[in-house]
């Protein structure tokens, strides 16, 4: 599963992250980043970062685990 995390940080110290659940859509991490953006302003000392993280799988058949 792909998903967007949005990392705030006040002065260098990490605060909080979203959940890997949270944002899994371009269009929502913005809509929740313009909402942080307001409520944690850059001015205050704070700093936000988006990393986009995606994990490969692929289903196997049991007989290839013996």
């Amino acid at each position: 599963m792909a998903y967007y995390e949005i990392n705030i940080a006040k002065e260098g110290h990490h605060l909080f992250a979203t959940a890997d659940r949270s944002l899994s859509s371009r269009s929502k991490t913005k809509l929740v980043y313009d909402r942080l953006k307001a409520a944690f302003p850059e001015e205050e000392g704070y700093s936000i970062t988006i990393s986009y993280w995606s994990h490969v799988g692929e289903d196997i058949d049991p007989i290839q685990l013996i």
